[in-house]
């Protein structure tokens, strides 16, 4: 995508066909979900860089609101953009397999006593469990 389009901008992204998208593999509702997103960049509605200075509670409340956005996206755009250090998100799949192959735990609730253990690193034991 970035040498069709260059730098992948919020424009470039709002004004690209839903073709151009699909060929770049992104599916039909992802592509509602992009355009969704970048039009809320561009209208000034949600701004990123103001989520540096601002609390992880704050930046959930903003991002929730947006259309596709939930708790996975959002707990791993903390870890992976803005280096949040005490993430863990068991809602995905691999963190929760690899966790009942380790630890023999099944419900969420022992999983979450479990990265409890974890803090404040719970992004770097996320790593790891990935790299599983």
């Amino acid at each position: 995508m970035i040498s069709y389009y260059g730098e992948i901008t919020p424009l470039q992204i709002y004004n690209a066909t839903n073709e151009d998208l699909r060929g770049f593999g992104v599916s039909r509702q992802k592509t509602i979900y992009l355009k969704h997103l970048a039009e809320k960049i561009l209208n000034n509605e949600i701004n990123l860089d103001s989520f540096s200075s601002k609390t992880e509670k704050e930046i959930r409340g903003e991002l929730i609101k947006l259309k596709g956005v939930g708790n996975w996206t959002i707990e791993v755009y903390l870890m992976f953009c803005l280096q949040a250090p005490d993430i863990i998100p068991l809602g995905d799949i691999a963190i929760k397999n690899t966790i009942k192959e380790i630890y023999d735990i099944q419900t969420l609730e022992e999983m979450e006593l479990l990265a409890d253990n974890w803090k404040p690193y719970r992004t770097l034991a996320s790593y790891i469990l990935w790299h599983y």
